[in-house]
């Protein structure tokens, strides 16, 4: 498991919950050093309410969290002596969120006193850009070839990477069983992306009817240029400028998109109309599921929410 926390919990019955926390954080796809984090912080809060409260877990108040959450705000920090910064702050109280909704899932616990406390998160870097539904589709009628919806049918319908974009073959792309295999993603993982009917027909359109195998340098190549080589990566980012352009929308120009952007669009689609996070996870290739929480624009308690659905799936 790692580390040993320093913090000790006497209460036998709260020391199995704590191990039942950090086995949860595990299968739900958490880093080992996130899982670890977040059950050493659980141990803490656990502690206090032995130590402070003396009273029955399940019967805290949020008022009883709040008095956890003040005394942190307190203390130094362990390491640097300094106070907490505000994103570890704001962990504890997620943490405890979390550990509780768990609690709900397995009958342990009749509600979630930490439910209802707002913190803000505090905001450590520039917010991804997303189009919205309505936006993409506007590029997709804009359209003028059948290698431009190809482009978008991989770079939104796929959500590949760019780097994926380049390296994607025919042989890659299974139209009959509707899939899409990643040999090489990030990190050398390898993954299965599944297609809809409309990617299907894009692809296949492009294939047979647009790409002219005579005119191909490189045979293996899915989608190739004037010249008849591998597309790279410059070339997909300008294809898409011209094709932003076209659409003459000051709203979309002014987001200034890349074909990465059109990947974290279709996450963000995605986690909207409810697909489970561990799901889109699978569908990025994301290693672990933080990386997938970052590629969406949903809040705090609509991520809680769709990981209880996905906790409750896997009982």
């Amino acid at each position: 498991m790692g580390k040993p926390s320093t913090t000790v919990v006497i209460t036998e019955y709260y020391n199995h919950l704590a191990q039942e926390f950090y086995t949860n954080r595990q299968q739900l796809g958490y880093s080992l050093p996130n899982c670890r984090t977040q059950w050493h912080r659980i141990k803490e809060f656990l502690h206090f309410a032995e130590t402070h409260i003396g009273t029955e877990i399940t019967s805290l108040s949020t008022e009883n969290i709040l008095q956890f959450y003040r005394l942190q705000q307190e203390r130094p920090g362990k390491t640097s002596g300094k106070p907490l910064s505000q994103k570890t702050l704001w962990d504890y109280i997620r943490t405890i969120q979390a550990f509780y909704t768990l609690l709900q899932n397995t009958g342990k616990a009749s509600h979630n006193p930490a439910a209802t406390i707002r913190i803000e998160q505090p905001k450590t870097e520039s917010p991804r850009i997303a189009l919205t539904q309505q936006e993409v589709k506007e590029l997709y009628r804009h359209t003028k070839t059948l290698q431009e919806r190809a482009m978008l049918s991989l770079a939104y319908g796929c959500g590949l990477r760019v780097s994926e974009l380049v390296q994607c073959n025919i042989e890659d792309i299974r139209l009959r069983e509707g899939i899409l295999i990643v040999p090489k993603g990030k990190g050398n993982k390898s993954r299965t992306v599944p297609m809809s009917k409309t990617v299907i027909k894009d692809l296949s359109d492009y294939l047979f009817k647009e790409r002219l195998p005579q005119h191909s340098k490189d045979p293996k190549a899915f989608i190739i240029h004037i010249r008849g080589g591998r597309m790279k990566y410059y070339t997909y980012n300008k294809l898409l400028k011209k094709l932003v352009k076209r659409t003459k929308n000051k709203i979309i120009q002014a987001k200034q998109i890349s074909i990465h952007n059109l990947r974290h669009s279709i996450a963000t689609h995605l986690i909207e109309q409810g697909v489970p996070l561990e799901r889109v996870r699978e569908f990025l290739g994301h290693a672990q599921l933080e990386s997938t929480e970052v590629y969406t624009h949903i809040s705090p308690l609509q991520l809680q929410k769709l990981m209880t659905g996905h906790t409750q799936n896997q009982q």
